[in-house]
């Protein structure tokens, strides 16, 4: 008598629905996860506008007036993960600094971030309010 052995493993057509399961699920998941990415790198961008911004107060108060943008060290308009680039314009009353999104980054809904000497926080080239852009 032979017995009839039970079979092992998966076969095709359950393979097939599991990386059907699959590939639903990440269809799903991968714009949620790149738009984390880019959110991310949008708060570095902040935190270092307002550092810089931090670095620009402290001088314009050990000096009297605000340094140009030529005075301004190149390590003060570093961000961290190069997804932007930030700039200065400076004059003795006053400053701008901006952080312009950078190859992946310019798909950001937020644009170029900007802070003033006066605290005002903007975006340009956005299609989010500033609001948005610096709260989230």
């Amino acid at each position: 008598m032979t017995r009839a052995r039970p079979s092992q493993g998966f076969t095709l057509i359950e393979l097939l629905i599991t990386l059907a399961c699959i590939a639903a699920l990440t269809s799903i998941a991968w714009p949620s996860y790149q738009s984390l990415i880019l959110r991310s790198q949008r708060a570095q961008a902040r935190a270092s506008l307002l550092q810089a911004a931090h670095w620009f107060e402290r001088a314009a108060s050990a000096n009297g007036n605000y340094p140009s943008a030529a005075e301004v060290p190149i390590s003060v308009l570093q961000i961290e993960g190069q997804r932007y680039k930030m700039s200065v314009t400076s004059t003795a009353q006053s400053y701008t600094l901006s952080a312009t999104p950078l190859s992946v980054q310019a798909a950001d809904v937020c644009g170029t971030l900007t802070v003033n000497h006066l605290g005002v926080r903007n975006v340009q080239g956005a299609s989010q309010t500033a609001a948005q852009c610096w709260s989230r």
